[in-house]
């Protein structure tokens, strides 16, 4: 509990903030996303339900993504779902279940929740599937969270059994190897 106060209290600082400023950025890829977005943000209301949508769609992806990011560096547990460690799905499903969305216990049982999209098509938010330690095998063994935009280079968020929570690329040989397949949530993407 003493663990989790801390990020509770980051969430609801990063939600404040977002809402006072628009889009908040932990890890900016660029200049451009310290830019000020506060007129976008007061200009959403006069703008077209499907613009609205849109626009809350991808808050609560970012936010979804910086909650994520307030585990980085905690350690790996095997089972694990929160404050003494996380394994890969304990991982996906505690950061998912901060926003409404009930993930089962297993990187198999994540790999069948969802819609396939071609990576390709992959996003921000989306699950990412992988072989476990036997790249010959066809079975989900890890998982992780998108973290790219559409068009770049994938980059996810997962708790390894190495390091625990850390951010890898899909183009290193060990994960690209391994990649089975990318899952979208529609109760994100909604």
């Amino acid at each position: 509990m003493n663990k989790l106060r801390p990020r509770l209290l980051v969430l609801i600082f990063l939600l404040a903030c977002q809402s006072i400023i628009g889009q908040v950025a932990l890890f900016p890829d660029s200049a451009e996303e310290l830019i000020d977005t506060s007129e976008s943000v007061k200009l959403s209301s006069e703008l077209p339900d499907a613009f609205r949508k849109t626009i809350n769609k991808t808050r609560r992806i970012d936010s979804l993504v910086n909650y994520a990011y307030t585990f980085l560096g905690d350690r790996y547990r095997r089972g694990g779902t929160g404050a003494k460690g996380f394994d890969c799905s304990g991982f996906t499903l505690t950061v998912f279940k901060e926003f409404g969305i009930k993930l089962p216990h297993t990187s198999a049982g994540q790999g069948l929740v969802g819609y396939e999209v071609t990576l390709k098509n992959i996003m921000r938010g989306d699950l990412i599937l992988f072989r476990g330690r036997n790249r010959r095998s066809r079975r989900i063994g890890h998982v992780g969270i998108v973290i790219s935009e559409k068009g770049q280079s994938v980059r996810f968020i997962h708790s390894s059994t190495s390091e625990g929570v850390r951010i890898d690329r899909l183009d290193y040989d060990y994960y690209r190897k391994r990649y089975l397949k990318a899952v979208r949530l529609p109760y994100l993407h909604r």
